[in-house]
């Protein structure tokens, strides 16, 4: 039984999300290995979405399925690229390693783990209000049936 590229491709992206997740949108994709863990290979997209934005998600390389490399990065064309899944993916992720950077789309396992790192400029008074959640944050822990005793700000 033989499979076509477009069948394989197909199964390479099934239960994956994209990342940058809109498209037509791409990201500098970067390649690096971190020592002090194992040697673990990451892949990071990284978008800049205007001078005071950008946004970096990185990943396991084992959980990134395909890289979309598009031939002209600002006018998108899923079928005007290269397509790296597998072996060639491995490949070019090797070659690249802490020194290429590419623009194009990763897809990643739903599941996956990611770090996502924000730089932002703020004002002083956004940034006094903006924070992630925190695990004793009501937003975050609102199923807890064992509440830590503090109700309404009091001990």
């Amino acid at each position: 039984m033989s499979k076509t590229e477009q069948q394989l491709r197909s199964m390479y992206l099934s239960g994956t999300v994209s990342i940058p997740p809109r498209f037509p949108d791409v990201a500098e994709i970067s390649f690096s290995q971190i020592n002090q863990i194992n040697g673990q290979i990451f892949i990071t997209a990284t978008q800049r979405l205007s001078p005071k934005l950008v946004i970096k998600r990185s990943f396991f390389a084992d959980d990134v399925t395909s890289l979309f490399i598009p031939e002209c990065p600002k006018q998108v064309d899923l079928d005007k690229g290269t397509w790296l899944e597998g072996k060639a993916l491995a490949d070019k992720v090797f070659h690249s390693m802490d020194k290429d950077v590419v623009q194009g789309i990763i897809y990643v396992r739903e599941h996956a783990q990611s770090m996502l790192e924000l730089e932002a400029g703020l004002t002083a008074a956004e940034s006094a209000q903006y924070y992630p959640p925190l695990p004793e944050d009501r937003s975050v822990d609102h199923y807890s049936m064992n509440p830590t005793g503090k109700l309404a700000g009091c001990y």
